[in-house]
């Protein structure tokens, strides 16, 4: 069976603790985008009074390019999320692209020195084995660089690295914020890079405040109905349509998600929920010592995350807090679906292809190896069919419902384009299809060549 496959860079180890970091660049930059749900492009949050995060990557488009990012400016750096019980920390939330190498929050933990940073994103898979997962910089760095690893477990590369910057930036001059070393480190790293440095460096907490990424993909795989997967696919497909169009255009405007949008149900808003929680338990920890806590999300993020801690705030805690078994049931990972797995994995897959980075692709279908393997006879068939149609330019214009939207991204030569369009039309499930059919293929592969005979002088 032929299954896309797409390979993740493998992050090198350096051998010395010199300052020649540009070679690790890149391979953390690829690394770092499998938090990237929400993110197909660098798309770095705004001022918050002028644009919402989400809007921040139709702006990307037309911006130019540049290695200066501004996160939120309130009047500290970060949002400010404010205690709402006794003895709770302050919080500095910071949202950044997965992309770029945004260096303001790094630069606010080096500076403000807080006692714990949670992050989105895992520095590497053992951080991101469960949510809650806590890393200390004395601990790691004494196991992997000082005692040879003794239980035998060898570290992870990315892992390797960061506590050898780390370790390199702390024996730099203070203020750590102004060393040679950080100038150089700050334009050639992505953002959660040099924020899992910094918080090394200052000995702060660095804690994993999301679920598993392979949780999420098992939930978006198996949650929803196939019809509102495919529903929710040609929501995407319309979206992006837009983000092609110039922002003066009046169809240029991304509408508010629909209520029934499983990525944003699955992919952002819970885990909103779950982020929001977690720094809530970091803030209040009792025993965590003195200290603000510095929170660093996806831009998607947060805009969530701030309204749950204004809900937290107004309510006394109690609006928008989840219960253990609310939680329990949002950190769960779901058994397979068994009916119509092979289009749902395909549209899966073409729906992530369409909002997320390759490398994230690559590594859902890494995760949902075991559930690809398992597909035979039909299923398999299923799959490939589904992901040939899905793949295609006609099924993506087929998406596009929205009247005035469709006359402005779609014209036909002597032919109404919504006719020529509904054979692709007719097998999605949302409107009363099975993800694909034989006619459906066979109408996609022979519609879809032109014949230049005319061109060269042929009959």
């Amino acid at each position: 069976m032929r299954v896309l496959r797409i390979g993740l860079n493998a992050l090198r180890s350096r051998e010395s603790h010199d300052r020649r970091i540009d070679v690790m660049a890149s391979a953390m930059s690829s690394a770092r985008s499998l938090g990237a749900f929400g993110s197909r492009a660098a798309a770095p949050a705004r001022f918050r009074d002028r644009q919402s995060p989400r809007r921040a990557a139709a702006a990307s488009r037309v911006a130019k390019q540049t290695v200066a990012f501004v996160d939120v400016v309130d009047s500290e750096p970060g949002v400010i999320l404010k205690p709402f019980e006794e003895g709770m920390a302050k919080v500095h939330l910071f949202g950044v692209s997965h992309m770029t190498n945004n260096f303001e929050a790094a630069e606010h933990i080096l500076a403000s020195k807080p006692r714990s940073v949670v992050v989105e994103t895992g520095l590497c898979k053992s951080h991101q084995a469960h949510r809650g997962v806590c890393f200390n910089f004395q601990e790691l760095f004494t196991a992997i660089h000082m005692m040879g690893d003794p239980g035998g477990m060898a570290a992870e590369e990315s892992l390797t690295f960061i506590t050898r910057v780390a370790h390199q930036l702390r024996l730099e001059e203070k203020p750590l914020e102004k060393s040679p070393f950080w100038a150089q480190m700050k334009t050639q790293l992505p953002a959660e890079a040099l924020v899992y440095a910094a918080a090394f460096a200052v000995d702060a907490r660095l804690v994993f405040g999301d679920r598993p990424k392979d949780v999420t993909y098992r939930r978006l795989v198996s949650v929803p109905t196939l019809a509102q997967l495919d529903e929710t696919f040609g929501n995407q497909s319309a979206r992006n349509y837009r983000l092609l169009l110039p922002e003066d255009h009046p169809q240029a405007k991304i509408p508010p998600p629909s209520p029934g949008d499983q990525f944003e149900k699955i992919c952002i808003d819970e885990r909103d929920a779950i982020l929001a929680h977690t720094i809530r338990e970091e803030a209040a920890m009792a025993d965590a010592g003195p200290g603000a806590v510095v929170a660093v999300v996806g831009s998607d993020h947060l805009a969530g995350v701030e309204a749950r801690w204004d809900a937290f705030v107004t309510s006394g805690g109690s609006d928008g807090a989840l219960a253990e078994a609310e939680l329990d049931d949002l950190l769960a990972a779901p058994a397979a679906a068994t009916e119509d797995i092979g289009q749902r994995l395909a549209i899966m897959q073409r729906l992530l292809g369409l909002r997320c980075t390759e490398s994230l692709v690559g590594d859902a279908m890494q995760a949902l190896d075991d559930d690809m393997n398992k597909l035979v006879g039909d299923e398999i068939i299923a799959f490939n069919a589904t992901s040939e149609l899905y793949g295609s330019a006609r099924m993506l214009l087929s998406c596009v419902e929205d009247v005035d939207l469709r006359a402005a991204v779609i014209g036909g030569f002597k032919c109404e384009m919504e006719e020529v369009l509904e054979p692709v039309r007719a097998v999605r499930p949302s409107k009363g299809g099975t993800g694909w059919s034989e006619d459906a293929i066979v109408w996609l592969r022979t519609s879809s060549s032109v014949d230049l005979a005319p061109l060269c002088g042929g009959e």
